[in-house]
């Protein structure tokens, strides 16, 4: 491949895939793509990105349906297995997905999976024997129907060099990262991260305001406390928990917590509920109740009260404004406007 080919990544839309994911992946790269042609001078972009889709629930041929730079055949060299929206994949339903990933990784494409996407990875049997990276909310899943793999709930990405698989809280911005990385170098990686994990802009509506963990601040400690309360969804926390998790003492972690994160334990616990809230809330059709259980709440009267003064928005319009039906309405090849993409990738973001 010449300097002056871009490096195509394709996006695998299956039945039930998170459109959220495909979107924000779609921005994320294409962030990177701008500021490469920003540093570099250059006109043209280093990452092409291509959706595919099966015609037929098990058609093994995938067609390509959206190319960010269509010129000549669509060819990927990565694909990304993004999650599902709320279910875990149907394995009756990918068939056709599955031949064609086993047959692009043949022809020497990578293959990368998110969350959930690891189910459709392992029935290639490609990860057979390896360590696989999911959310903890399906790795117990994963392992009884593919007990031939080794599931980690403790490592963010797994990278076996034509195999990646990430899991854990908002996983397909690390892959997206990760993947930037690989291709365009650390110090695209790190332009790119500060561009779509910083803050909102002033005036910008509280609803599309995603939390972005801050992890960039060099604590491998803090890191390993932020892990721990992200892989439990910060229910149920406490600081000698946390203390533990880091190797800090309380008194340490608190000071050094606060410092690398601006938020003390309780506050970063509390935004990562909400950001599981959020992501429940657009994802499916659990009631309040369920959610507000399964996040620690003892009501649904404190739990929709704590999100209203977190969000602006009570539970069920936040739902009404941004639940699955309205995100699965968008156009996935629009292009009009910077306000629109931005809009996309932070509610893509929320449900990473």
């Amino acid at each position: 491949m010449s300097a002056s080919t871009p490096h195509e990544i394709g996006i695998v839309h299956y039945p039930g895939a998170q459109v959220a994911c495909i979107l924000g992946l779609t921005d994320l790269f294409g962030v990177a793509s701008a500021i490469a042609v920003d540093q570099r001078r250059s006109g043209r972009s280093p990452l092409r990105v291509t959706h595919w889709q099966p015609l037929h629930s098990r058609d093994a041929n995938l067609s390509c349906f959206y190319d960010s730079a269509p010129r000549g055949s669509p060819k990927p060299r990565i694909l990304i297995i993004p999650p599902t929206m709320v279910d875990l994949p149907d394995p009756d339903v990918p068939g056709g997905v599955v031949s064609w990933l086993r047959n692009r990784h043949a022809a020497g494409a990578t293959l990368a999976s998110v969350c959930s996407g690891a189910f459709i990875l392992a029935e290639t049997g490609l990860v057979d024997g390896k360590s696989v990276a999911t959310h903890q909310i399906c790795a117990e899943a994963l392992a009884k129907r593919f007990p031939q793999i080794g599931v980690d709930v403790n490592r963010r990405i797994i990278d076996h060099g034509d195999i990646v698989t990430a899991g854990g809280f908002l996983a397909w911005v690390d892959l997206g990262l990760f993947l930037v990385n690989r291709i365009l170098g650390p110090a695209m990686r790190a332009e790119t991260a500060r561009f779509v994990l910083s803050d909102s802009a002033a005036g910008e509506a509280r609803h599309f305001t995603g939390f972005a963990p801050p992890q960039t601040h060099g604590d491998k400690a803090v890191l390993k406390a932020q892990e721990w309360v992200h892989m439990r969804d910060g229910r149920g926390v406490s600081l000698a928990a946390m203390g533990t998790a880091a190797g800090l003492e309380r008194r340490t972690l608190l000071r050094r917590f606060a410092s690398a994160t601006g938020m003390t334990p309780i506050e970063y616990c509390r935004a990562v509920r909400i950001a599981r809230a959020r992501e429940l809330l657009e994802g499916g059709d659990t009631s309040q109740k369920q959610i507000a259980e399964s996040l620690g709440y003892k009501d649904v009267a404190s739990f929709a009260r704590i999100f209203r003064k977190a969000v602006g928005s009570a539970p069920g319009a936040y739902r009404k404004r941004f639940g699955r039906n309205r995100i699965a309405r968008v156009d996935l090849a629009a292009k009009d406007g910077s306000r629109q993409k931005k809009h996309i990738f932070e509610v893509g973001l929320q449900m990473g």
